[in-house]
């Protein structure tokens, strides 16, 4: 291998262990991004951090404030490039300047127009500066802050549970359980992570769902927010969903009429919430900007294939995690509706980003390419 080969094996390698301890990092740090970085004097780790929680220390200034004066010299591996500007925490291109770091390996450039040009900072200090090391996995890294900063609107994870031949449910319309008691667990841990959780009219009138983490030993201090897309408004006052004691919920409609009726002021005399939003040919773009704007950057669609659906056509899911079965029911539901692709050359492309088995079931994770 030859000397630039052997650097960018090394890099990449770096660069991994920065995204691995980036992962660490929950919904507790947004709207900032999840980062991760080490500090490489030689071949040896002499300072390692990610950003927390908002407002706290960024994961530059953690892993330097590890290094102390073993930064002098040293190699900086960060996933996203480091801010430059004063917000609630210092510029970290500065603190890399300061610390006398003479490289800055990046993952992914940042689109925030005020903290992006960390690069041009660093380079102009004489630092030396290599960009676009494992991009895709450190910008899956950053995902929600991304989406957040580039389209203005929530990011989208669909979770769907599947048979091996892609239904959702049987004939009969039965549909639980479909995945098993271990995947079920790692679903709550999803909701936990997830601002609010998202559903059609449909799942809430046919499965009465709680959206609650209650598979978890230690649930979230605040549970998602969940979230109703019920253009007839039809949830019912006794379902599960408008029992808000501990859990809130917004049922949003299209149309004042519901918006006004007796049964909106029953919901929310229980604690319910029901917005209006009058349609549009980008309704759905609307209701994740709005989602947005109240601060609910990561919204996780549990919805059946009406909605899913729906939000494939608009080209509004940013990650599709498939939890499939072991089983076959030859016929019955499948997760996704027609798309309206009518040749191989126009289907949509997917990239796996993860593979695992849990339990008896098999999780897929890919993003749209």
């Amino acid at each position: 291998m030859n000397g630039a080969a052997d650097q960018g094996a090394r890099d990449r390698a770096w660069m991994l262990q920065a995204i691995l301890l980036g992962g660490q990092a929950t919904r507790a740090v947004r709207p900032n991004p999840r980062v991760g970085c080490v500090v490489v004097q030689g071949d040896q780790v002499v300072g390692a951090g990610f950003h927390a929680i908002v407002g706290g220390p960024h994961a530059e200034a953690v892993a330097l404030a590890q290094a102390g004066a073993l930064a002098q010299g040293a190699t900086a591996y960060v996933t996203l490039e480091p801010c430059n500007h004063w917000g609630r925490t210092p510029p970290c291109a500065q603190a890399l300047i300061q610390a006398g770091v003479a490289r800055v390996v990046i993952g992914v450039r940042d689109p925030h127009a005020a903290a992006a040009g960390g690069v041009d900072t660093l380079r102009a200090a004489g630092v030396e500066v290599e960009t676009g090391v494992l991009p895709e996995a450190a910008g899956d890294l950053a995902d929600v802050f991304l989406t957040g900063i580039r389209h203005k609107r929530a990011f989208v994870q669909h979770k769907i549970a599947v048979t091996a031949d892609g239904q959702v449910a049987a004939q009969d319309g039965t549909t639980r359980w479909i995945t098993g008691p271990e995947a079920r667990q790692l679903v709550h841990g999803m909701r936990a992570q997830a601002d609010a959780v998202l559903i059609g009219s449909g799942t809430a009138l046919a499965d009465n769902p709680r959206l609650d983490c209650r598979e978890l030993i230690a649930p979230p201090p605040q549970l998602p927010l969940r979230v109703v897309l019920d253009r007839r408004l039809q949830l019912p006052l006794g379902s599960h969903l408008a029992q808000t004691d501990t859990q809130g919920t917004l049922v949003i409609t299209d149309d004042p009429k519901h918006d006004n009726s007796v049964h909106a002021g029953h919901l929310r005399a229980q604690g319910v919430e029901v917005l209006c939003l009058p349609p549009s040919t980008d309704w759905l773009a609307g209701v994740l900007r709005m989602l947005h704007e109240r601060g609910l950057h990561h919204v996780l669609c549990e919805a059946g294939p009406t909605l899913g659906t729906a939000l494939w056509r608009a080209q509004l899911v940013d990650r599709l995690d498939v939890v499939m079965a072991p089983t076959l029911l030859g016929s019955g539901t499948p997760w996704l509706q027609p798309l309206g692709i009518g040749t191989l050359s126009a289907a949509r492309a997917l990239r796996w980003s993860a593979v695992q088995q849990v339990g008896s079931d098999v999780w897929l994770t890919a993003r749209p390419a």
